[in-house]
Formats: structure tokens, sequence, C-alpha cells
């Protein structure tokens, strides 16, 4: 009784079929092709976040770059979903101003899909210039491409949890808490991804047509 007792619930027949083509059946649009990548990308930075490996904790110890995350990211994507589409990294392509990785149906008509990431955390970027890239970059820059429908704006936060840590033994602080100004006000990583969010919608309103610009987040700090 005990051992039935904390066995995890069973899937249906019909349930795991479901899972299953959410992530492995091949889109029929593009708001399908769109869906998929955005699922795909999410479940790969919760592998990343929870991973029993802790693959995150050189993110969390300061040592990584965006570069990093982005290398990592197009490595797994390719693993899953090449059958679907072919993702290009921007070192890859000898043409300036592209985004982090370009995400390309492998059927022409679904086109293709921008990803930028930041390291929110990092000491280069302000609040303020976080906001404003969803628009001068994401929407002025890399969704005039093209076949290109979407941007996926990766937010990372890397090194720096909710609250300040404090070493026990030294009394010094071991790592400081995410704090950015945006408009002169001082958010956390949840205030600047809510201003991030509004930001998205507005700019994904006056683009027309079937583009989208959305935001992805993932908190490395903790685990």
């Amino acid at each position: 009784m005990v051992r039935a007792s904390v066995r995890r619930p069973t899937l249906t027949i019909a349930d795991a079929l479901s899972f299953v083509n959410l992530f492995t059946k091949a889109p029929a649009s593009v708001p399908e092709f769109r869906a998929l990548v955005k699922r795909q990308i999410v479940a790969l930075l919760e592998k990343l976040h929870h991973s029993d490996d802790d693959e995150s904790f050189v993110f969390r110890d300061d040592r990584a770059t965006e570069d990093d995350l982005r290398n990592w990211l197009s490595a797994r994507m390719r693993e899953i979903g090449s059958s679907h589409y072919e993702v290009i990294r921007e070192q890859e392509v000898a043409v300036e101003n592209r985004p982090d990785l370009r995400v390309h149906s492998r059927n022409p008509e679904f086109g293709l899909i921008s990803v930028e990431i930041k390291l929110a955390d990092a000491d280069h970027w302000n609040g303020n210039t976080l906001v404003n890239k969803i628009e001068t970059q994401l929407a002025n820059q890399y969704m005039h491409e093209n076949g290109s429908h979407t941007g996926f704006y990766l937010l990372a936060n890397a090194a720096k949890p909710l609250k300040k840590e404090i070493d026990s033994k030294t009394g010094k602080v071991k790592r400081r808490a995410f704090a950015k100004k945006v408009a002169g006000k001082n958010v956390n990583f949840a205030g600047l991804l809510t201003l991030c969010d509004a930001r998205a919608a507005a700019v994904t309103a006056g683009l027309g047509g079937n583009k989208l610009i959305d935001v992805i987040a993932v908190d490395l700090s903790e685990r």
C-alpha cells in the first residue's frame, strides 16, 4: 500500500499520444510551427534549470555568457527538432545584425523564427535597454527579413537571486540580488518580465499580419 501511494500517476494512452504529438508532430501551419518551437525552447530551458547534472551551475556561478547559452540552446534544439527545422547561430552567418538564433522551418511555407538571447543580470545591460531591444532590435531589424514572422525574446537571469546572499563566514555579499532600473524605477526579474511582456504586446499590435513577438524567460539563479 505504501509503495502504491508514492507511484507516479500513469498516463492513459490518449494522454501519452497527445503529449508526444505536442513535441514531435509536424506542424501544418505557421501558428503550429511557432507553437512547436516555443514548446521545445521552454522545455529545454526547464531541463537546463532542473537537470540532475546541474548544467546551469556555470550560469549561477556567473561564469557563462550569452554565447554559452546560445550555443547550448542551439545544440539541444538541433538534437530534438532537426526533422522540423534548421537552427542557424549568429556566428555562422557572415552578416551583421542577425539574431542569436534563426530557426528555419523545413517547410519553406512556414518561414523562420528569430530568437534573441539576453542574460538580463549582466552588468552591461541596463533595464531600459532590455525593454527597448524588443522594438529596436527584434521588430525593427529581424522581423523585416523575408519569411520572418516570429521573434522570441529570451530573457535569462543567471546569477542574481531574488534576495542577496551573505557569506555566513565572512559576512560579505556572496551574490547580489537582481535589480534593474526602468524609467527611473527599480525592478526585480519578475518586474522586468512584466514590462517586457507589455512592450512585446504593444509592438506586436503594430506589426500587422501574422507577425508576433513573444517573451520567453528562465531564472537559473536558484534551484
